[in-house]
């Protein structure tokens, strides 16, 4: 289909008024006007010679002049650095607006080139003078800060906002004159101090205008803003509302992060955001969901825990829970947590904030990356839960630490952070600590916390044992404290949670069954007696009777029920030692070690794939012919199918049996177990107290004899057989078979049993990492890689040789010569993988790895050390008999050689060839090799050596002067150049033939492109080197592909070279097939047809074949989705919209290359079109202009399924709501269904699978929109109760628990009013929707009284939705006059600045701003988008009403902005001048003024897109009047209705004890 013809400029102007085309040609006019008189300044300034405007100049050109006058100096300028910094932005900047400037100027002087040129003449000027640099930096900074703002506006700009950039560069070379006007006012001085340009009144004259340019651009912006967004139908209450939202965002991460640093949470508990991850959280889910339902109710009604959580002073504010290990103490806090949560009045206040912690949650090895005592993260955790609680108390946390952030120890960081923390004394808040397990070293702090003089006690909550209490809590002082001992109340709890395991085992499940009843008493009774609470025994005499069936074998079980811990685990581990095969022991030893010796915990995926690394220690695989197929699990990835010969051989990467890890755990091996938070660890602490270790038997004899093999000694069979051959003839004692049996026994002592190995655990971990690490296939494996090259110096460095088992020395030996020559090794620990990733993502992944490897192995002598300890054992080197591996321990062992070029040698020469030899031109692969390089050449320089440190920790220190200097990204020429020599030397480049010159030319240049974008010469170097390689190979296509990109090769020529590369790459592949199955060739195909493509439709001649280009890229083995945005856009661009479908069509024909890319594929295509700036859905419109939505539905769903496969939950969740938003775009509006059911999956399924990664504000935007629609469905007519039922139980089930911790209440408040409106309607109670009420009152309360009168306005915004969401009309009045009080204040105060900055009188008279048609100027109220989201306001302390993008270079207020709009004419209001009508129905997120609101009634209204309907119900809200609250005293709230005692207001205090009385005590009911 040939696309639409394209609307030129001409008829986009004709479809405007006449008024609109002559002012767009005045304005032209007046452009082409300002820019002749530049270009004659300009000139005037070259001393009246126009041969001295260089009309050719550019940034490069100014830099390198500015570089020559530094050089020319005699003295250097120690600020020269920075000044060069700052003229680079500036010049960027003038770039940007020059090129605005040039597509509406009619000019042939490039207007960029024009103030390169002025800004020239001012530095040469100056030249000479001291300080020119310090003081021509501030200047230009200050011109920046307005010029760089119009760059926002590249592309958007009408005729107006181009002639305020012309008038800012006009203004830009003025201040240039003054500024050589300025040069002969100071002829006779030869230093002057700072800021003397900034001093001067005429530069201060011209910055002033620049100043009143941009306010004025501001107000220009918001007419054309409001004028596209009129012409096009959209809503333009959300344009100041995003800056608004954007700006409340930023304040509150500024205060959580701010507040995260102070805590001292480590780096890698942290999320990209700079928050800690919830780990806490996991663990009280996890916890959670283990619960057995109507357990723990008990202690609602215990006495002392009532008198602990609802009197108003706790006599004893801690409450703890007693009783013995394995007694349920964590499963019954997790239970009081839960009920606490859940009671109407948790405490005595109306607010109860609760702060936990689990010492599961953070279960981590001593030796792990966090070095904190277990008090500093109970500590941070508990007081992170607590500043995040609500607004105000972040706020305030936030405030002290911004007026002081160093402290005392960490009783003193409570101090000040809480206990003395005035929102500590909120009168509607009460705070409790749950805190699992009762450390010695707590005690100070309990002390502290419980000592408060104020009547705000803080209630804590302890679980400990008997021991604890008495040893601890009692011989504490100033600690007062009740004990409830669990096993006084739980029987109920055990009886429940017995009956509920039985009602899980097959044999028990069904008392239906004859007699099965009867067997499950016995057993209850049984277990209740003998196990007397003991969770450990109770659940491995359950366990047992989950795996047998006969009734002596139950018999049995319940016979051993009442044995001690110590014995059942004795037990217990001899019936593993006597049923479970050599290797089964072999595997429990190894998971063993690795919870012992491992450097951390390990999740259970981890394990298995750790435990199946041992099968590569064979060497020798046989595979026989394929008979019978099998089919078996692949640890990480999907099945695959074998045959039962191969089943039989020993697996690679295999599990070693088909019964899922998590069952095999439970059911063969239940000495172990799976935490709360995923992680193998033993299932009591205890068991390893019972284990014996091995190379100690002789000390250990009671061990292995009680839970170890028997061991028969010689001696013992001797008595035996001689009392045998006394009584027993010798044939049947032959036939008997006692000597078999005697040599079974003595055999015992080598037969494998469970035991410790503490001699041998490092090297066998040690062992398994050089596995991974030489190994290609195990390297693949994220997860073994990072731990392998991570933790393996920190294994070898921890081995006693001398004790160390001499086989598995052995082994080591030559692992570490292949971890050291071959690519495999080297590549693992110094080569980056991870390719898929943002830069910015690498950066907090990858990156750190291999940067830890560089600093141990590369750059510090550490691990070349410890190499050479190894290599100097002889039971290491055995095994080492041939090359290079015996060259390699000669040079090592040589007294004078040098370990890094020893060990190393190799891996330098491997980083060369990557290089300058592969096909690898990310800049990630450019940083490694030369990184490495760089470190290995100055290991090799005796005299730097000296000087670097000799330890790996400063090469990780960021602050450091060795990470800067060996781990700085920005390389100089002349590093690269020492690089480059030795790569050159060792790789033989004198030997090159022409074709390989072009192949280290282009790789030369594209070194220096990425690596070196602050050097000067930079540019002409690697284009004259790309230039070279096409010169030396014209079939160099990566030379040519690189060329074409440059900004000074023209389009035309751009595509000679890649119409001719493409050419000879056809050719070639014609007579050579393989050629296109290289990944890099394919790949290089790729980019050279997708840009040829590009460059062919700028030029605009044959769209029909750019666009064939760009459909034939898609078709080889390069996936780039950022270009085929890109793509789409210059589609939409044009209209070309048949040309975007058969794109997309072609693009879904090749679906099975995204899985790689998935990503990408959400990230820089579905989500950049979908959320792009634009109006409109690119997706959407061209599906409604081709009428092929299945070719977009196409895509969706199958990207979509292949989300699902990889279970990529947050990026599942943006793909299916840019999913759902693409069919909410449709023109028929008739995809509501399937955008419900699509929005439904994408919520349920990131509940499912919590992500600390996703942006809470997607998940809460699509909340707020699907409540929306729940509750514009639950009222259409004809619909029966049950279907209005179910939409007001889905709007509920949006919505979690409305407890402190809980959701932000400013995203979230459309959800939560959805849920108050559809009970208000309905006249039904709802606690949920009471809950929400009462909080949402309670923190506007509290925003009222916090004495911060900035945040006053965001407390009226909370209330006035609530408010109109309930009808409570009287109140609502209230909020938006206080709404517009706060206006005319800040109205005031910015009159009254710009009247005295311009030295003029102020006038006094109450603000009343109004628009060109005499309505009042109002920007926008916190409004609802095209999908239903709400913006909210700023947080405290930004006042929502002010727009910080007009703020002027002076120090005073920020100039006010509308903050409500007519949603049928978008007329706006910076103070209401009329009456308004607020919509009940639509929650307060649409307003009428009279005429649009009649217009609605009548059914006339012509605006698309509005959902208020005639029959909603409206709050008539008054317009501001200063005559009606003349007078009013500070403090006070205007009544707009009235009293009846003729009162027009009352105080706050009244106005808020009236709200409370309302909402949060029920004096009064109001709506639900």
């Amino acid at each position: 289909m040939a696309p639409p013809t394209l609307s030129t400029s001409s008829t986009t102007l004709s479809s405007g008024s006449t008024n609109e085309k002559g002012s767009d040609v005045s304005d032209q006019k007046e452009i082409d006007a300002i820019w002749k008189e530049v270009h004659s300044k300009v000139v005037e300034l070259a001393g009246g010679d126009p041969k001295k405007v260089q009309t050719t100049l550019d940034i490069n050109a100014v830099l390198l002049y500015i570089d020559n006058v530094q050089n020319s100096n005699k003295k250097k300028s120690e600020k020269f650095g920075a000044f060069k910094h700052v003229v680079g932005r500036t010049l960027q900047c003038i770039n940007t607006v020059g090129g605005i400037v040039a597509e509406g100027a009619s000019t042939v002087f490039a207007p960029a080139g024009m103030c390169y040129n002025a800004l020239t003449f001012v530095i040469q000027a100056w030249q000479g003078y001291e300080g020119i640099f310090e003081n021509l930096a501030e200047l230009l900074e200050k011109c920046t800060e307005f010029l760089e703002r119009l760059e926002s506006y590249q592309g958007r700009m009408d005729a107006r906002l181009t002639r305020v950039a012309v008038q800012n560069l006009r203004l830009f070379v003025e201040i240039c004159d003054r500024t050589i006007r300025l040069r002969k006012k100071h002829n006779k001085f030869l230093a002057f101090t700072k800021q003397l340009f900034l001093n001067d009144n005429g530069i201060c004259d011209l910055l002033s205008m620049m100043d009143k340019l941009n306010t004025k651009e501001s107000l220009l912006v918001n007419a054309q803003t409001y004028k596209l967004v009129s012409d096009s139908a959209g809503d333009i209450k959300l344009m100041l509302d995003g800056q608004k939202e954007q700006k409340k965002e930023q304040d509150a991460k500024k205060w959580r992060t701010t507040i995260a640093k102070a805590l001292g949470f480590p780096p890698t508990s942290l999320d990209n955001d700079g928050e800690p991850v919830l780990s806490w959280q996991r663990a009280y889910d996890a916890r959670k969901n283990t619960l057995v339902e109507e357990t723990g109710k008990w202690i609602i009604d215990h006495e002392d825990f009532v008198e602990w959580s609802r009197s108003s002073i706790p006599p004893k504010p801690v409450l703890v829970l007693g009783g013995r290990n394995g007694s349920g103490k964590t499963s019954m806090m997790a239970n009081t947590l839960r009920y606490l949560r859940k009671m109407n009045r948790a405490g005595p206040t109306s607010r109860a904030v609760t702060a936990y912690f689990f010492m599961e949650g953070e279960k981590r090895k001593s030796d792990d990356d966090n070095p904190s005592s277990l008090l500093e993260v109970v500590s941070r955790t508990l007081l992170w839960q607590i500043s995040t609680a609500y607004e105000a108390m972040t706020k305030s946390v936030f405030q002290i630490l911004e007026r002081s952030s160093d402290f005392d120890g960490l009783v003193d960081l409570w101090q000040q952070l809480f206990i003395n923390n005035k929102e500590r004394m909120n009168p509607d808040t009460t705070f409790f600590l749950f805190i699992d397990g009762v450390e010695k070293e707590f005690l100070p702090l309990l002390q502290r916390l419980t000592s408060v003089s104020d009547n705000k006690k803080i209630r804590i909550f302890l679980t400990a044992r008997p021991q604890m209490i008495s040893e601890w809590l009692d011989e504490a002082d100033a600690i007062k404290f009740s004990t409830i001992p669990i096993s006084d109340h739980n029987a109920d709890d055990i009886d429940k949670y017995i009956t509920y395991r039985m009602d899980n085992m097959p044999i028990l499940k069904d008392p239906s069954r004859p007699g099965i009843a009867e067997w499950r008493s016995k057993i209850l009774e049984t277990l209740r007696y003998k196990c007397a609470g003991d969770y450990f025994k109770l659940n491995t005499s359950l366990n047992a009777l989950t795996k047998v069936d006969l009734v002596d074998d139950i018999y049995e079980v319940l016979a051993e029920a009442d044995k001690t811990r110590a014995d059942q685990i004795d037990v217990e581990i001899r019936r593993l030692n006597n049923t479970r095969t050599i290797k089964e022991i072999q595997e429990i030893n190894e998971i063993i070690q690795w919870i012992e010796s491992g450097r951390r915990f390990f999740p259970v995926d981890m394990m298995e794939a750790l435990l199946s690394v041992k099968h590569r220690r064979s060497s020798v695989m046989q595979y026989r012919a394929p008979t019978l197929p099998l089919t078996r699990r692949k640890t990480g990835n999907e099945d695959v199918e074998t045959t039962s010969q191969e089943a039989e051989a020993e697996p690679i990467t295999m599990t070693i049996s088909l019964l899922p890890f998590p069952q095999k755990l439970a059911e063969k091996y239940p000495i172990f177990g799976i935490t709360d938070s995923g992680l193998v660890d033993w299932r009591s602490s205890e068991i390893k107290d019972r284990l014996p270790s091995k190379g100690v038997e002789r000390d250990a004899g009671r061990q292995v004899t009680t839970s170890g093999p028997q061991i028969i000694q010689e001696s013992e069979i001797s008595i035996v057989r001689h009392f045998l051959n006394n009584v027993c003839p010798p044939d049947l004692y032959s036939r008997l078979e006692f000597e078999q049996f005697f040599d079974t026994k003595l055999g015992a002592r080598q037969k494998e049993y469970i035991s410790l190995d503490p001699d041998n655990a490092d090297i066998k971990i040690a062992l398994t990492c050089l596995i991974i690490l030489t190994e290609e296939e195990l390297r693949n494996n994220k997860g073994l890689h990072r731990y392998a090259m991570y933790w393996l110096l920190d294994h070898l460095q921890e081995v006693d040789l001398s004790a160390a088992d001499r086989e598995l020395k052995g082994e080591v030996g030559p692992l570490l010569v292949k971890l050291f020559t071959e690519e495999c090794g080297v590549d693992s620990m110094f080569w980056p993988y991870d390719l898929n990733v943002s830069l910015s993502n690498w950066d907090w992944d990858e990156y750190i790895d291999l940067r830890e490897a560089r600093s141990e192995w590369l750059y510090s002598m550490s691990g070349v050390q410890e190499v050479s300890r190894w290599l100097r054992d002889s039971s290491v080197t055995k095994y080492i008999t041939t090359e290079p591996g015996i060259s390699l321990v000669e040079a090592v062992k040589s007294p004078s050689t040098n370990l890094h070029e020893a060990l190393l040698s190799f891996a330098a020469k491997h980083m060369a060839t990557h290089l300058f030899r592969r096909i690898e031109f990310t800049p990630r692969h450019f940083w490694c090799a030369c990184w490495f390089i760089r470190g290995y050449l100055s290991r090799l320089n005796p005299k730097k050596s000296s000087q670097m440190p000799s330890d790996p920790p400063p090469y990780k220190d960021v602050n450091s002067a060795a990470f800067q200097e060996f781990e700085g990204r920005e390389f100089h020429l002349e590093t690269l150049q020492k690089i480059e020599t030795w790569a050159a030397s060792i790789l033989e480049k004198t030997d090159n033939t022409p074709e390989q010159e072009s192949s280290w030319e282009i790789h030369g240049a594209l070194i220096t492109f990425q690596l070196c974008h602050t050097e000067t010469d930079a540019t002409k170097i690697y284009q004259a080197r790309a230039q070279k390689a096409v010169d030396l190979n014209p079939k160099n296509w990566h030379a040519c592909h690189f060329l074409s990109k440059q900004p000074n090769t023209s389009v035309d020529e751009a595509v000679r070279l890649l119409s001719q590369a493409k050419k000879d790459i056809d050719e070639l592949r014609s007579h050579n097939e393989a050629w296109i199955r290289d990944h890099a060739n394919s790949s290089l195909l790729a980019r050279i047809t997708l840009d040829l493509g590009d460059r062919l439709w700028d030029i605009g001649t044959d769209r029909q074949l750019a666009a064939q280009r760009h459909r034939e890229s898609l078709q080889y083995d390069y996936v780039h989705f950022k270009d085929y945005t890109k793509v789409l856009k210059r589609y939409q661009a044009s209209g070309a919209w048949a040309e975007l479908i058969a794109f997309v069509e072609t693009l879904n024909s090749t679906s099975e290359t995204w899985a790689a890319f998935f990503d990408e594929l959400v990230n820089q295509f579905v989500v950049a079109i979908v959320n792009s700036d634009e109006d409109v859905n690119i997706l959407a419109q061209a599906a409604d202009e081709t009428k092929r939505w299945d070719v977009i539905e196409a895509f969706f769903t199958m990207a979509i399924d292949m989300g699902i496969q990889q279970e990529a939950h947050d990026l599942l969740f943006l793909l299916r709501d840019g999913f759902a938003k693409t069919l909410d775009s449709a023109a028929d509006g008739a995809q509501q269904d399937k955008v419900i059911n699509i929005q439904e999956a994408a919520l349920d399924d990131i509940k499912l699978h919590r992500s600390d990664s996703l942006s809470r504000h997607a998940i809460d935007e699509m909340t707020n929109t699907l409540a929306r629609t729940y509750l514009e469905k639950a009222f259409q007519p004809n619909l029966s109760a049950e279907k209005v039922d179910s939409y007001g139980t889905l709007i509920a089930k949006l919505l979690p628990e409305p407890d402190e911790n809980g959701p932000d209440i400013w995203t979230n408040i459309m959800a939560v009013c959805c849920l108050i409106r559809y009970h208000h309607k309905r006249q039904s109670e709802s606690k949920l929707a009471r809950d929400w009420i009462e909080r949402i009152v309670r923190e506007s309360i509290e925003l009222l009284s916090d004495g911060d009168e900035e945040n006053d306005d965001s407390a009226y915004w909370l209330l006035a939705w609530l408010l109109t969401t309930i009808g409570d009309a009287k109140n609502t009045r209230i909020a938006w006059t206080l709404r517009n009080i706060a206006q005319r204040d800040a109205v005031a105060k910015w009159e009254d600045f710009v009247a005295k900055s311009a030295g003029g009188e102020h006038n006094t008279a109450s603000p009343e701003p109004t628009n060109a048609n005499g309505s009042a100027a109002k920007p926008l109220e916190r409004k609802r988008s095209h999908n239903g989201s709400v913006t909210p306001p700023l947080k405290p302390g930004t006042p929502p009403h002010l727009d910080r993008d007009s703020a002027s270079v002076h120090d005073g207020p920020l100039q006010p902005v509308a903050f409500v709009s007519c949603d049928g004419c978008y007329r706006q209001w910076t103070v209401m001048g009329e009456p308004l009508y607020t919509c009940a129905d639509c929650l307060g997120a649409t307003q009428f003024d009279a005429e649009c609101h009649a217009l609605l009634l009548r059914d006339e209204m012509q605006k698309k897109g509005v959902r208020c309907r005639k029959d909603h119900a409206f709050i008539e809200l008054p317009k501001w009047d200063a005559r009606e609250y003349e007078g009013m005293p500070k403090n006070c709230v205007p009544l707009p209705d009235g009293t009846g005692g003729g009162k027009r207001w009352i105080t706050l205090e009244e106005w808020k004890r009236e709200l409370r009385g309302l909402y949060l005590k029920g004096d009064a009911e109001v709506g639900v």
